[in-house]
């Protein structure tokens, strides 16, 4: 599937004019901020004042040069309605793990279920110490005109009343917003606001919920991730972290920053997918966790992609003769689940080839 659209602008070209260039990357300047930027968004959900959403769009487009990572406010969801959310995924997790165990990945369930620590199979996977959090990997419910997909392994109602409930109530509205956010990225990009929406008219959509361990001394003395340095596969990621801390990003001088909680914002961040769509203009950023409190810590990353038929390919606005395209087109959802394929397997994040090439450039 390729959308029948145009693109107008011409954002291989932008000079980015008047940002203080600490790092760069294919003629791109990029300022190596040390702190995230917080966008309120909330013109990008109601209709009416373009001049509005098309200011969020340059608020996006600055971060996504910058480092591809970014807080959004005025996202519609309350503060309560976030921290309800850590509370019934720190439910499942207290389950005792034979009662987790019922909601497994398995061949049939596409992807979609519990995963320990370890992965699929922790006993065969000893090439290395696997990263140490839990996940519980939820899909959006079936809407009209979607291809059939397997039915996830719901906890039960009677193992968690009322979890289902509220986490597929927030899935939908997660649904809406990436949407939303979609309109944005392509305002930031300087095409039609409407561009990408064919492409997730029926999104690829994976909500996890981590739960990572209280931390343990490692007697190798090395780091003991949550979560290994890695980009993430599809074209953008919503994150809802708890107040423990622990989140870091790579910025463009190399450096990692920290990406500290704060109220009532999620943090997005940008994938490889947008990445291969935009050639290198927004880089799919490295990032890492590791939880060094002494109590458990929760987050849930809901993953956005694109119709998992659809082919991405390199914008024309973002290719020249002179800035040839970097990435071979691919399609959206063979690319995801040849990623997601090594997460189950080997229990850690996983790395496609340009991935584990700057992740080894960084020591790890």
């Amino acid at each position: 599937m390729t959308p029948n659209n145009t693109p107008t602008g011409h954002p291989s070209d932008a000079a980015t004019a008047g940002t203080p260039a600490t790092g760069t990357s294919g003629g791109v300047q990029r300022s190596a901020i040390d702190r995230l930027p917080v966008i309120d968004v909330s013109p990008l959900l109601v209709p009416g004042d373009r001049a509005a959403r098309e200011r969020v769009g340059r608020q996006i487009r600055q971060a996504c040069i910058d480092i591809g990572f970014f807080y959004i406010s005025g996202h519609g969801f309350s503060e309560a309605e976030m921290h309800e959310t850590l509370v019934q995924a720190r439910r499942f997790f207290s389950l005792p793990l034979e009662t987790k165990m019922q909601s497994t990945v398995t061949a049939t369930s596409e992807k979609m279920g519990f995963l320990q620590v370890g992965g699929l199979n922790p006993a065969a996977n000893t090439a290395k110490r696997p990263d140490l959090k839990e996940r519980l990997f939820l899909p959006r419910e079936p809407e009209a005109g979607d291809v059939p997909f397997a039915p996830a392994p719901w906890p039960s109602e009677e193992a968690l009343p009322g979890f289902g409930v509220l986490m597929k109530n927030q899935i939908a509205r997660k649904v809406l917003l990436a949407r939303s956010l979609a309109r944005g990225f392509a305002l930031s990009l300087d095409l039609d606001e409407t561009w990408f929406d064919d492409y997730y008219l029926r999104p690829g959509v994976v909500n996890a919920l981590n739960y990572y361990p209280p931390a343990e001394p490692s007697a190798q003395g090395e780091p003991q991730w949550g979560f290994s340095p890695h980009t993430d596969y599809g074209s953008f990621t919503i994150l809802l972290q708890d107040d423990h801390g622990g989140l870091q990003a790579q910025n463009s001088d190399g450096d990692w920053i920290d990406v500290p909680h704060i109220p009532g914002t999620f943090i997005v961040n940008v994938g490889d997918l947008l990445e291969r769509w935009t050639n290198n203009f927004y880089v799919s950023t490295l990032h890492r966790a590791i939880n060094l409190k002494h109590a458990a810590r929760i987050s849930n990353s809901f993953f956005v992609y694109p119709d998992p038929a659809s082919e991405i390919r390199c914008l024309d606005t973002c290719q020249s003769p002179e800035n040839p395209s970097l990435f071979e087109p691919v399609n959206s959802g063979a690319y995801i689940e040849s990623l997601f394929s090594q997460v189950f397997r080997t229990g850690s994040a996983a790395r496609s080839e340009r991935t584990a090439s700057r992740v080894g450039q960084t020591g790890y």
